[in-house]
């Protein structure tokens, strides 16, 4: 083993933990020749922010002033009904797209009749007296009105909700929290449920508990509630309202009221929270008021502004601020989250990111509705993509996606000597008929699954078996998942086998019931275990729910004489699990809440696998064609891929409801769904930047660089350097054939596979590590093939090639593409010159392998 002091800077430029290019005097010549980002020759580099990218602008783009807008007020009429405490008002343009110009601070606003209503200063309207009365809002000289119809103003005649009017003050206040009364244990004697999944236990803590010592309706400001939440006396959450708000005149009236856990007319469930204006463009970065309402079962709908929580998805972009409103701080676009009992929604706020920006977007190629819809967002946003890649780039990149391999320097050649203008998309359909292609994506999939050894035991066979016979047959995704759902027998059955092993994989129907939902719907529900989840729409009834189809499930042993260890999946109808809150055994319910009645013996799953696979699915097609985008983009639409909670909106839902849309009207095809994306021109996209989007890491405005998975970049040292991988497994040539995490490999281990021994990544990217740079630099897994005597270098080097012969064979061999003229010209000189010519052939090699051009997918 040869371990030379270029090892050190390669080692830092692999981690990027120092500016690219050149360490100084010191480091041995050859280690500066060649800039390992880009593969150039240079002597010192300028620094870089991404593998090929151009250096980040500084400059800001001139603020795009507003002109002359003309406004109205949002509502136009509203009614405040018995019970309402008051309506935000917003003002939002008549005539122009983009809202904004004027912050709610330079809007004088005015009552007729006056005594009617109180308006604040940031427009929001309270009852004083019944009637019909008018809100003026004045910008400049003009004036924009809105009616407001008081049916009340006497408080005896309030109706009381304490879910809708109570819970909500003590979530938004923070009073259920994991760090306040919320957590187990509750605190000082005093326990709420978390976020208030539990209201009617909430009511009676809060009213019976401690005697009811802390609330006292006949002197409702000296109650305990309200002096510990103004600081009166002492609290360790602090002072959490001012005496006086909104808030505490709200909790001092209910208290009066004699704290009723209802009185009145309730308007029923709620049916939907909305968020108005509903998508948000501003000029430039300022400040918008929102409103919020919530809408019931017997149509009423009330403003819940000042009831709402908001948090936003990017606090560099953005900033939520008291009352409603939000802040955009720059020129971008950030999601805010609203979340109000257990409804969750978001919004999106945004700016022009470069209003000044000359680009003819009409003229961008659009192959197929990826390009329709993203080309569509850009240009609203007026974000330029990058050009098209280069076609050697584009080969290197499509064949790493789909087959996990690097192309042969052959395969380079003629793909760009091919004047074929559709020979991408030809070249995709080649790759989808390949091997590799199977066998690269069994190992995806099996990701997914988490298929293997430590977790199946004897069944692992069957199921690979059952997952490659699959992929290779095309199977539609809809009949695989309802094979996995609903199979039964022996899951180590050569034949028939295979998807029972889904079954074991959770034993524990609480386990199971998270795993299906995250796998194949992109719903991450574990937290509605314990309490309503905090983001996203799922109660603990519907958890529960969905585990007691599970709990159907028996994972029978051995029977009689039968051989030891061979369990068998069989329905047992007493199966149940118990309610964590109720303490009773929940009732079967879909997640769309309709209960699921099945005859005994019959198996519920098979009702659970018709409403997933249905074509009318919201979450089914989404997730699909949401972790198909993040295999070959590196990241999902909605990132983590396997993520569509309503507080993880996608970056572009339009597009992703479109592919969704394509892979249900293709009836679940994957190697179509697969297709679509890698023939778009969106996929083609150079990962170079150009002005206007070299700041853009979620747009998907250019090709984002991301590190060789473990697969790809142990063929890719094997297949470079022309030493085969060895593995224990006979026949077992390539990294992709190994399916089998518990296969040894130390190129495999370094570079970050998934053991499936517990949660895979939806994305097989690793994360950098000194490892893996340390192995690089000089383990025998790189150095020992880069000088093997029976490698590529020294079978080339037999044949005592020319120099610029050799330099263009290296980097079509290890980059795959040719040098350019500049690298050709610099290379050829340095190895005339060198006084070792084979030495300096293998520092070459060597510094190309360790170039991030090599280790990165772009």
């Amino acid at each position: 083993m040869k371990l030379r002091v270029r090892g050190v800077q390669a080692a830092a430029l692999f981690l990027g933990l120092v500016a690219y290019g050149g360490c100084g005097n010191s480091a041995p010549k050859l280690a500066v020749l060649i800039d390992t980002t880009t593969g150039k020759p240079v002597k010192s580099v300028k620094p870089k922010d991404a593998v090929g990218d151009i250096v980040a602008s500084t400059t800001r783009m001139p603020d795009a002033r507003p002109s002359e807008l003309s406004f109205t007020l949002l509502p136009a009429s509203a009614t405040i009904e018995p019970g309402d405490d008051g309506i935000q008002m917003v003002v939002v343009p008549r005539t122009t797209q983009v809202l904004g110009g004027k912050s709610t601070g330079e809007i004088a606003w005015s009552i007729e009749p006056a005594g009617s209503l109180l308006v604040d200063a940031d427009g929001y309207v309270r009852p004083l007296k019944a009637g019909m009365a008018t809100v003026k809002a004045t910008i400049g000289s003009e004036v924009t009105t809105a009616t407001i119809d008081v049916k009340t103003e006497k408080l005896e005649d309030r109706p009381w909700d304490f879910v809708a009017d109570v819970m909500p003050v003590l979530t938004r206040q923070g009073c259920n929290t994991g760090g306040c009364h919320g957590k187990a244990e509750g605190q000082n004697g005093f326990h709420l449920s978390l976020f208030g999944y539990d209201p009617e236990g909430d009511y009676q803590s809060l009213t019976r508990e401690s005697t009811g010592r802390r609330l006292l309706p006949f002197d409702p400001e000296n109650s305990l509630l309200l002096r510990k939440a103004t600081g009166q006396i002492p609290h360790a959450g602090g002072q959490k309202i001012a005496p006086g708000s909104e808030v505490y005149r709200l909790l001092r009236d209910w208290i009066a009221a004699g704290a009723p856990e209802t009185r009145g007319k309730v308007h029923g469930a709620i049916t939907k929270v909305v968020v108005e204006p509903a998508e948000i463009r501003l000029p430039e970065p300022g400040t918008i008021q929102l409103r919020v309402v919530a809408h019931y079962a017997d149509t009423h709908r009330r403003d819940i502004t000042r009831l709402a929580q908001f948090k936003v998805n990017d606090d560099s972009a953005a900033e939520v601020l008291p009352r409603g409103k939000v802040r955009l701080l720059r020129r971008a676009e950030a999601d805010l989250i609203v979340r109000y009992g257990s409804e969750v929604l978001s919004t999106r706020i945004a700016t022009i990111i470069n209003p000044d920006l000359k680009f003819d977007y009409a003229s961008l190629p659009r192959r197929n509705v990826v390009d329709v819809e993203l080309f569509k967002r850009l240009e609203s946003l007026k974000v330029p993509p990058s050009p098209r890649s280069s076609d050697s780039a584009f080969l290197r990149r499509v064949m790493l996606d789909l087959t996990g391999q690097q192309p042969e320097s052959a395969r380079v050649k003629e793909f760009l000597r091919d004047p074929n203008p559709e020979k991408r998309a030809r070249k995709v359909d080649e790759l989808l008929k390949s091997d590799d292609f199977v066998s690269f994506w069994q190992i995806k999939y099996g990701d997914l699954l988490q298929i293997s050894p430590a977790r199946f035991n004897a069944g692992a066979g069957p199921y690979q078996s059952w997952l490659r016979r699959n992929l290779s047959e095309n199977t539609a995704w809809d009949v695989m998942v309802r094979q996995l759902l609903t199979s039964l027998g022996d899951p180590t059955d050569r034949k028939e086998g295979g998807p029972v092993n889904y079954a074991l994989d959770g034993a524990d129907p609480k386990v199971a019931a998270e795993q299906t939902a995250q796998r194949f719907l992109g719903l991450r529900l574990r937290c509605s275990q314990c309490h309503d989840h905090p983001f996203d729409v799922w109660t603990q009834d519907d958890y529960f729910g969905l585990a007691a189809i599970f709990a159907k499930v028996n994972l029978r042993g051995p029977a009689p004489g039968a051989m030891v260890g061979r369990p068998k999946v069989t329905i047992d109808p007493k199966g149940v699990v118990e309610h964590l809150r109720t303490k009773k055994p929940a009732e079967m319910k879909l997640l769309d809440k309709q209960p699921v009645k099945v005859a005994d013996g019959e198996d519920p799953r098979k009702a659970l696998a018709d409403w997933m696979t249905s074509k009318d699915n919201p979450y089914f097609a989404r997730a699909a064609a949401n972790w198909v985008w993040a295999q070959l983009f590196g990241r999902g639409l909605a990132e983590p891929a396997d993520d569509l909670s309503r507080a993880n909106p996608p970056v572009h839902p339009e597009l992703l409801d479109a592919l969704a849309k394509h892979f249900v009207d293709h009836n679940f095809d994957l190697r179509e769904l697969i297709r679509t994306v890698a023939t778009s021109e969106a996929y083609s996209l150079a990962s170079t930047t150009v002005p206007g989007n070299e700041h853009d890491s979620r747009l998907f405005s250019h090709k984002i660089p991301r590190p060789l998975t473990a697969h790809q970049m142990a063929d890719a040292v094997s297949q470079t350097t022309g030493v085969p991988l060895r593995f224990s497994l006979p026949g077992q040539r390539k990294a992709i054939e190994v399916n089998d995490p518990s296969v040894p490999s130390a190129l495999l281990d370094v570079f970050g596979r998934c053991p499936r021994t517990v949660g895979c990544s939806s994305v097989a990217t690793p994360s950098l590590s000194l490892r893996q740079a340390l192995l690089l630099i000089g383990s025998p897994e790189i150095d020992g093939r880069v000088w093997n005597l029976n490698g590529y270098l020294a079978t080339l080097m037999l044949d005592n090639p020319e120099p610029g012969d050799l330099v263009e064979l290296l980097y079509f061999k290890s980059l795959c593409r040719p040098p350019s003229a500049e690298e050709l010209s610099y290379w050829t000189s340095e190895l005339k010159g060198a006084s070792s010519y084979s030495e300096a052939a293998e520092d070459l090699f060597w510094a190309l392998l360790n170039s991030r051009e090599f280790a990165f997918n772009h």
